[in-house]
């Protein structure tokens, strides 16, 4: 074997590996899994948006998406290919309507289907696929039509060369080239717009003809047999993951970006446009293919007139029987390698495994309480002891929701050791109807805001609820929470604020949306915990904060300062302004004391509206104290000013009981002249509170409101 031929050989194993390596790895996609879909939420704002953030940080980023509030918007998307996928959020219920573009692209079809209702399903929700009169045609894919015509261009060559060698060195030989070519694609053309009724789709088949043939030709005579391989790549290899997982965005990079510069996967992009579902543009498409058939076709005459009047030395040319043989053994060793490694790729690989999210998806169960009319009937509820899920908790903030219902939401809960997440969880949640409690239990047992991955927790502070059509927004309030003792009751640090925000079908079940922390963690008690306190108020909703100095008097209270934002945007704090004692700004330090911090309120409190007048309710100079005090004002701003007491509450540390965070409930039971409030109990024997949860209960009283 002479010199050039061992290089030849040795150059040619070299490219068959390399194109065996881009399928077999490439072969992978023929999982299904997506690549960034461009997909569109259809819903409010205040509820979209974290969902947005959440879905375009799905572990393997599935999805690219965006959210629109208008329908008809979205439509306008999905019509336009700029979309592959629309989801209209229905909020009153927990079935959501998914609108595809794709029913024509059945792999990508059912890859979205699937994302979609997994990622539903973590939050207790289903998806109902919704089709219209436009998608209702028959399911197909172009990138196999257009892999086969470009392997028709590549076979078309090597026809031309086994039967009159390589090179065209008479001008009769390359116009019998050129017309076979033209031929080829007079015929792809023509059988296209029969079969589609498209005079695009006949004139897309038949460039991509000339386009792989050309540029076969130019590769097999600038490189002979090795170049025949590298065109075999860049036609046959290069796009076959693509024709294996039927669209671009179920392979990751580099091969759905490698596989829109092929011929056969710029073809496939010009078919989706001229069927009016193109989503990438037509200029790369377009210079692709016109660039290989261009390049082809120069490559092709430039070397004619090169080698015209030349004759071809008989010891430096492969004779043409040689030629056919060592063509045949490489395209047959090429097709067998290409064929097994298909084969053990799909035997290996197989279906993907999703990556598992969490759950976030909730169920309650009703445990009968009788009726409420009165404050003995909610310390008689205090006392059942019917639900596993909630045997003992402290805070207890409530909201009243739009059907009627009340939500209420629990600090540190202890739940029966034989449930998941047994022991005690950060928060809980309680839905109360009448006759009918029903604790919202998430399915992994834990906490209904989810620690953490780094195990901080949030304790909620204030709870608001913001009537919607078919459905409420509840905003929760807390803090985040970590543990820095855990053999020490009062062994934690408060770390800053977090909105969590819920959405509660009309008679539905909770379901988290997002949870968003408020700044960086930061235990200085110098910056006010935003959420201490919450109200509604025409179109805004004020979060009260609490702060005082890291190491204050024994007995100093908290001060309070008020912040503002429109409620639909309470996630986000660069839309938050604050009162500085005159007006309303952006900067968050120069909020002013609505109430000092000597003699002030405790860190979680209670800010109201009763009859035009505010009220603020807390145990004076925080958990030391013992004075149940309401400070009244005419405005959300304040200045708020203290009242005589309604009512003492001694922390009782000394015997171990502890009575601390009073809290208002002013929907509850409403009278004239009064408001019904809980306090919070628990003792500094964890042992004894494990015994009896009974201890680690709310109780209720009832306090006359201070007269004007």
């Amino acid at each position: 074997m002479r010199p050039g031929s061992r290089r030849e050989v040795a150059l040619c194993a070299v490219l068959v590996l390399i194109a065996l390596g881009w399928i077999l790895t490439g072969l992978r996609a023929d999982s299904g899994e997506l690549h960034e879909a461009p997909v569109v939420l259809v819903g409010p704002d205040v509820v979209t948006a974290p969902l947005v953030k959440q879905a375009s940080a799905v572990p393997g980023r599935p999805f690219s998406a965006g959210a629109v509030e208008d329908p008809a918007e979205a439509a306008e998307l999905l019509a336009s290919g700029d979309v592959v996928a629309v989801l209209e959020l229905d909020l009153s219920g927990t079935q959501d309507q998914l609108r595809l573009a794709t029913a024509h692209r059945p792999a990508l079809a059912r890859a979205i289907r699937a994302e979609v209702a997994r990622i539903e399903k973590t939050r207790g929700r289903s998806v109902a696929l919704v089709s219209s009169s436009a998608d209702r045609h028959e399911a197909r894919s172009f990138s196999p039509i257009t892999f086969a015509t470009a392997l028709a261009g590549f076979l078309l060559v090597c026809v031309v060369s086994l039967v009159w060698g390589p090179l065209a060195r008479t001008l009769p030989r390359l116009l019998a080239r050129l017309t076979a070519l033209a031929a080829l694609a007079v015929g792809a053309g023509v059988l296209g717009w029969l079969l589609a009724g498209s005079v695009p789709v006949g004139l897309v088949l038949a460039a991509t003809v000339v386009a792989a043939g050309a540029l076969t030709f130019a590769c097999e005579i600038v490189g002979g047999l090795p170049g025949l391989l590298f065109a075999a790549a860049l036609i046959l290899a290069g796009p076959l993951p693509l024709v294996l997982a039927g669209d671009r965005l179920l392979l990751s990079e580099p091969w759905s970006t490698g596989a829109g510069w092929t011929i056969a996967g710029a073809a496939e992009a010009l078919l989706w446009a001229a069927s009016g579902a193109g989503r990438d543009g037509i200029v790369q498409p377009i210079v692709t293919i016109a660039g290989s058939a261009l390049l082809g076709l120069v490559v092709l005459v430039a070397t004619r007139w090169l080698v015209r009047g030349l004759a071809a030395p008989e010891d430096a040319q492969v004779s043409v029987g040689g030629w056919r043989r060592a063509l045949g053994l490489v395209l047959v060793s090429a097709t067998c390698l290409t064929v097994l490694a298909t084969a053990l790729t799909s035997a290996l690989h197989g279906e993907a495994v999703p990556r598992p999210l969490a759950s976030l998806a909730s169920t309650t169960q009703c445990v009968p309480s009788g009726p409420v009319e009165d404050v003995d009937d909610l310390n008689r509820i205090t006392r059942l002891r019917a639900e596993p899920a909630l045997q003992g908790g402290d805070v207890g903030v409530s909201a009243t929701l739009g059907d009627g219902r009340s939500i209420w939401m629990f600090g540190d809960t202890l739940r029966d050791k034989k449930l998941p997440g047994a022991g005690f969880v950060r928060n809980s949640m309680l839905l109360v109807e009448p006759d009918c409690l029903q604790v919202v239990l998430p399915e992994s047992g834990g906490a209904v805001i989810p620690d953490r991955e780094d195990g901080v927790g949030y304790w909620p502070m204030s709870v608001t609820s913001l009537d919607k059509p078919g459905y409420a927004l509840v905003v929760v309030a807390a803090q985040r929470v970590r543990t820095t003792d855990s053999d020490d009751v009062f062994g934690f640090e408060a770390l800053g604020p977090a909105i969590a925000q819920f959405v509660v079908p009309d008679g539905g079940v909770p379901q988290l949306i997002a949870v968003t922390d408020i700044g960086a963690d930061d235990a200085d008690t110098r910056r006010p915990m935003w959420g201490a306190a919450a109200a509604v108020s025409g179109e805004w909703l004020y979060l009260y904060g609490t702060a005082r100095e890291p190491d204050p008097e024994l007995g100093t209270g908290f001060a309070l300062h008020v912040a503002r934002v429109a409620p639909d945007h309470v996630a986000d704090p660069d839309r938050w302004t604050y009162w500085d004692g005159t007006a309303w700004t952006k900067r968050a330090a120069a909020s002013a004391e609505l109430i000092p911090a000597t003699d002030g309120v405790s860190q979680t409190l209670s800010v109201f509206e009763r009859d035009g007048r505010w009220y603020a309710f807390s145990k004076s100079n925080e958990f030391l104290g013992d004075d149940l005090v309401f400070w009244t004002s005419s405005s959300p701003t304040g200045p708020f000013r203290a009242q005589p007491p309604v009512g003492t509450l001694p922390s009782g540390v000394a015997r171990g009981e502890l009575r601390y965070m009073p809290l208002a409930h002013p929907d509850i039971l409403e009278q004239p002249g009064s408001v019904i409030v809980s306090y919070s109990r628990n003792s500094t024997d964890l042992g004894a509170v494990l015994r009896d949860p009974l201890l680690y209960r709310p109780k209720f009283i009832r306090v006359d409101l201070p007269g004007r």
